[in-house]
């Protein structure tokens, strides 16, 4: 294969983790918003490991990369949910 149509289904790639990725966001602001109903914390650790080793079991060699990548997500989630939310601990 050619390294331009490797390229290309790298693009398209990018638009499915784009769409999953934004999804995902909107998902982490529901969550947010029902924990601030219910006055939850921001963080549940327990389901931040359940996630990581769920993902990282299903990612073989490259369980590693799964963790970082996962573990941005995370991250990423809860700093969005702290900019809607500034009052969940």
């Amino acid at each position: 294969m050619e390294i331009n149509e490797i390229r290309s289904r790298i693009d398209e790639v990018d638009e499915r983790l784009l769409e999953a990725f934004l999804e995902r966001m909107r998902l982490a602001e529901e969550i947010a918003e029902y924990k601030q109903q219910n006055k939850l914390p921001l963080v549940n650790e327990a389901r931040e490991q359940e996630v990581l080793q769920k993902m990282q079991e299903h990612s073989g060699e490259y369980a590693q990369y799964t963790h970082e990548f996962f573990s941005t997500l995370i991250e990423i989630s809860k700093e969005r949910q702290r900019e809607l939310f500034p009052d969940l601990i």
